[in-house]
């Protein structure tokens, strides 16, 4: 049974790209977005049983799919690893997945290829299910590349614009280099332990088989984070990120909050006890990560369009999320992931009902008086400002006054800079929740008379989220 259930789990979301690529037009708009939709839905409630089946017997699920690569001695298993750490991934990317396609059924269904959009999403879905749930660094890797690929058709969506386009062919280009040197880690680490299994890597590393291994380990460790880099936005490979906002808002909401920028994140904390061996490449990437979070955080400060203020935004709190992993707290960097999500799908999700009620409109100079016609959007959007903003009792306020103590603690130059960085985003927030809701409506007569709320597929998800980015901190009370 679990092996059927693995593969549910696994091939849900194929089936539904695979049926909307080569039927989609027959179902028609919102048929095509049923399916994508309940193919995600399938996933949640797979995900959510393994959930409860671990957390009860604390004890992972290994299932052998087939044998795969076979060379001598060295021979890699296609298995999936059902872990406390995949599974929580496993729940916000299916979960938070789900809520953006309901969304994406409203906010797309003027679209003419919307068909090929919910088969893009369910792609990208299946690929970062590979990713989290792959038992070793090959599966790991296939997943990374195929949420790469899937990155650049969703921010390409609209591919009759040349910006949109050189937007998609960057972000594959930006990703690519970071890849580069996650591939050459792969190799490192295979050659080091003739295995990239990492369950068998972690037993070699906690018996010391190998003490001859230090070298290398820091270099491959090091590639490890150049990769890491690339995927979740680190400086100087984050410019891709605020020009992904090129793509439909869906996609920035699921590309930001849930997928693909926190894949770096899962890595290194997947393989953290290889980085806890390498003091040196931890300094470096808590260096980067503060730095990181300053840099995006004093860029926020001045923009105008709403999708650029989150864009910047959330490379900012990927720094603060980087910091926690170079400073050793793996659990804590985990924790802000997942509050990061609810508050980040809300506010992106939110921009988007508050751009469709416009009609394209994204300058927040040309907004303003919305909280009247958008009671929804505007208190979830509210909910989710006071989240990442820090504000207590908000989910946000938990983790990142976590990120903070251990930074406190164990080096205040970098605490002095995540703070600042932190002050930054309560600012800038607050300035983009002031220009889109308070204060008189700056846009066009026209723009103001067709003023109204979204449709419940767009507001439902943002009331699951809004709901979330207050409660959410409850998950690190004993």
């Amino acid at each position: 049974m679990e092996t059927s259930l693995v593969l549910l789990l696994l091939l849900a979301p194929f089936v539904g790209f695979l049926s909307n690529i080569f039927f989609g037009k027959q179902l028609g708009k919102t048929g095509s977005g049923v399916l994508g939709t309940l193919a995600v839905v399938v996933s949640f409630f797979v995900s959510c049983y393994f959930f409860s089946q671990v957390s009860g017997s604390k004890q992972p699920i290994n299932v052998h799919l087939f044998d795969w690569i076979s060379l001598g001695k060295f021979s890699i298993n296609f298995d999936i690893l059902l872990d406390q750490l995949s599974l929580l991934w496993l729940l916000f990317v299916t979960g938070i997945g789900s809520l953006i396609h309901i969304y994406s059924i409203s906010y797309m269904h003027d679209d003419e290829n919307i068909h090929k959009f919910f088969a893009y999403l369910n792609l990208f879905i299946f690929f970062m299910i590979t990713l989290v749930v792959g038992s070793n660094l090959l599966i790991m890797f296939i997943g990374w590349e195929g949420v790469g690929l899937c990155s650049y058709l969703l921010i390409g969506f609209w591919h009759k614009n040349q910006e949109y386009n050189d937007a998609a062919k960057k972000a594959f280009i930006m990703n690519r280099i970071g890849d580069l040197g996650f591939l050459i880690g792969i190799f490192i680490i295979g050659y080091l332990f003739n295995s990239l299994d990492f369950m068998t890597i972690k037993q070699a590393v906690l018996s010391g088989s190998n003490p001859e291994v230090a070298g290398w380990l820091s270099i491959a460790t090091l590639c490890l984070f150049i990769g890491a880099s690339g995927k979740s936005a680190q400086i100087p490979l984050y410019t891709w990120l605020p020009d992904a906002m090129a793509g439909p808002t869906p996609v920035s909401a699921l590309i930001h909050a849930a997928t693909m920028v926190t894949a770096g994140i899962f890595m290194i904390t997947r393989l953290n006890f290889l980085f806890d061996l390498t003091p040196d490449v931890q300094n470096i990437i808590a260096v980067v990560g503060a730095i990181t979070s300053l840099v995006a955080a004093s860029i926020g400060l001045v923009q105008n369009d709403i999708k650029k203020v989150l864009a910047y935004s959330t490379v900012s709190q990927l720094g603060l999320m980087f910091l926690a992993l170079g400073l050793g707290a793996y659990e804590v960097a985990v924790f802000h992931v997942i509050t990061h999500a609810f508050f980040k799908a809300c506010l992106f999700l939110g921009s988007g009902s508050v751009i469709h009620a416009l009609h394209g409109e994204q300058d927040m100079r040309r907004m303003g008086g919305l909280k009247g016609a958008m009671k929804v959007t505007f208190l979830t959007f509210l909910l989710a400002t006071l989240a990442i903003s820090g504000i207590p009792p908000f989910a946000g306020f938990f983790s990142k006054d976590e990120i903070l103590m251990v930074a406190f603690h164990e080096n205040k130059v970098l605490w002095v800079i995540a703070a600042v960085a932190s002050i930054m985003t309560a600012f800038y927030m607050f300035r983009l929740l002031y220009l889109t809701f308070f204060k008189e409506f700056r846009g066009t007569e026209e723009q103001k008379h067709h003023l109204h709320e979204s449709p419940m597929l767009i507001t439902f998800p943002l009331m699951v989220l809004g709901v979330l980015s207050v409660v959410g901190g409850a998950i690190s009370l004993p």
